[in-house]
């Protein structure tokens, strides 16, 4: 599911927080889903790119010196660096140079609309040098070296700061969250790292608590954007959940609890992102277009027709076509025991074929309701050797653990995170700066 999509569900639970948390019969009143998804795009969301608030242009100042003889000039829509050149009366052969100078250069020439260029010409319209500024922490200069055009990279470190927040869910995890002083990505962020152990459409109670750390980035003392969460704790129902951003091997860094067990775990529990549940597991259900007791040997999940569906699991395509009342179905399977169905599918994804490999996380259709459906909803199973289980108690396998060298850095790396969050108070709705 894209983010935005994702974000208008969060906001949906937000305007509905507690009833989203029990299961219910499906109803198909399309019109008045669709009324509230429209309300709830009023509400006010914030930048999803992860910048906490508008970096000015002036960041990289300090690292360009400019004269008075500088032009300035903001890239507009439709613009190239050809036109630009003409508007200045820089010749053709200028533009070809730079080009042909360096593969780097190339970037120079493909600019986008809100980019800013700095251009030093003399009085003999000779282009002395031009800077792109790309970001706030990177631009691209080209200095006039008697005719040979060189370029260099400019890069401006950012300072890394610590930061905390926490908050009691007393509505939704979108709308306490903000409460907190976390922004959409953010929430996003704690939402997928928590996704394996709690179906936050589903299982999320008021009552229940979070905190966090995470990094922030700033320019000459100017808040640049938030870095990634380093330690997080959620307890649900009582149960405590916790994460740690660990870097051994990989640059990113991965994500292990407390007993250095990966947060990633060989699948994540729902199918589609904070998506309502219609119709639970049952021995005994009565369907609505067959007009019958029958078993619901799976877990019905109501979405809008074109909501994306994600694999829960990596494995194999196994089935893809159309089957009976399943309509348009998938069938995945994960190694030797576990295979995962999805029903229902108003079209598959493009790239995902028969006997074709795919990811956790992974796309690999679209809801609909083909088949018999009363509405447009995903049909999901979960079967073990062949036997259903209920998808949302199924105990899923869990990761092994980090090897006991490893595991002895991690709790070197991760001790005083904890001491950190320990000290955080989850009862305080709002964050607590500069930790």
């Amino acid at each position: 599911m894209s983010i935005g999509l994702s974000i208008v569900y969060l906001i949906f639970i937000a305007k509905n927080p507690i009833k989203l948390q029990q299961a219910s019969t499906y109803t198909h009143n399309n019109t008045d889903t669709e009324r509230r998804i429209i309300r709830s795009l009023e509400i006010p969301k914030q930048d999803l790119l992860d910048f906490s608030k508008d970096v000015t242009e002036n960041l990289l100042q300090s690292q360009i010196n400019y004269g008075d003889n500088w032009i300035k000039y903001r890239v507009k829509k439709g613009d190239s660096l050809a036109s630009i050149f003409k508007k200045y009366s820089i010749s053709p052969k200028v533009l070809h140079a730079i080009i042909k100078s360096s593969s780097n250069s190339k970037r120079i020439a493909k600019l986008k609309p809100k980019q800013t260029l700095k251009i030093l010409i003399d009085e003999s319209k000779t282009l002395k040098e031009l800077v792109l500024i790309i970001s706030p922490v990177e631009s691209l200069k080209v200095i006039n070296e008697g005719g040979n055009f060189l370029l260099e990279k400019i890069f401006t470190e950012t300072e890394k700061r610590i930061s905390s927040a926490a908050g009691v869910i007393r509505s939704s995890l979108f709308v306490d969250g903000q409460k907190a002083g976390l922004s959409d990505a953010q929430i996003m962020e704690l939402a997928t790292l928590f996704g394996w152990d709690i179906d936050f459409a589903l299982e999320i109670r008021s009552g229940d608590k979070f905190r966090l750390i995470y990094e922030e980035e700033y320019i000459n003392g100017e808040k640049y954007k938030n870095g990634p969460i380093l330690a997080a704790e959620f307890i649900n129902k009582g149960k405590v959940f916790n994460a740690f951003r660990f870097i051994n091997d990989s640059v990113e860094g991965d994500y292990y609890d407390s007993e250095g067990r990966s947060k990633k775990r060989a699948f994540i529990r729902t199918p589609i992102k904070f998506a309502r549940v219609s119709s639970r597991f049952s021995r005994k259900r009565w369907h609505p277009v067959l007009k019958k007791w029958r078993p619901h040997r799976g877990v019905d999940y109501a979405a809008p027709t074109g909501t994306p569906i994600r694999a829960t699991g990596s494995g194999k395509i196994i089935f893809r076509g159309w089957k009976d009342g399943y309509g348009r179905l998938m069938v995945v399977k994960h190694g030797g025991a576990y295979t995962t169905l999805y029903a229902h599918m108003s079209k598959f994804a493009p790239k995902v074929k028969l006997h074709s490999r795919v990811k956790q996380g992974q796309t690999i259709g679209y809801v609909g309701q083909t088949g018999l459906a009363t509405g447009p909803h995903l049909h999901y199973e979960f079967r073990v050797n062949g036997v259903h289980r209920n998808p949302l108690t199924v105990d899923l396998p869990k990761a092994n653990p980090l090897p006991t060298k490893i595991f002895a850095k991690f709790q070197l790396q991760t001790k005083p995170l904890i001491v950190m969050l320990g000290k955080i108070s989850a009862n305080k709705l709002f964050a607590k700066k500069g930790t």
